[in-house]
């Protein structure tokens, strides 16, 4: 699952939604939506571009080191 957290001006926060992750955001409009193409889909009705911070594949860890 992924989310879209406007306020469909300027500000578009986004990303993957794990099971029992919850988003919680001061945006006044919070989507859900079922695939990555329906938010990149949604994000063109914006006028905006999805960018793919996936830190895995950019070589970086999601995660702080202990």
């Amino acid at each position: 699952m992924w989310y879209l957290a406007t306020n469909e001006t300027d500000v578009f926060h986004y990303g993957e939604l794990f099971e029992g992750a919850t988003v919680t955001t001061g945006q006044p409009k919070l989507d859900y939506f079922d695939t990555k193409e329906d938010l990149i889909s949604k994000l063109a009705s914006y006028n905006q571009e999805f960018i793919d911070s996936n830190l895995e594949e950019l070589g970086q860890s999601p995660l702080p080191e202990e």
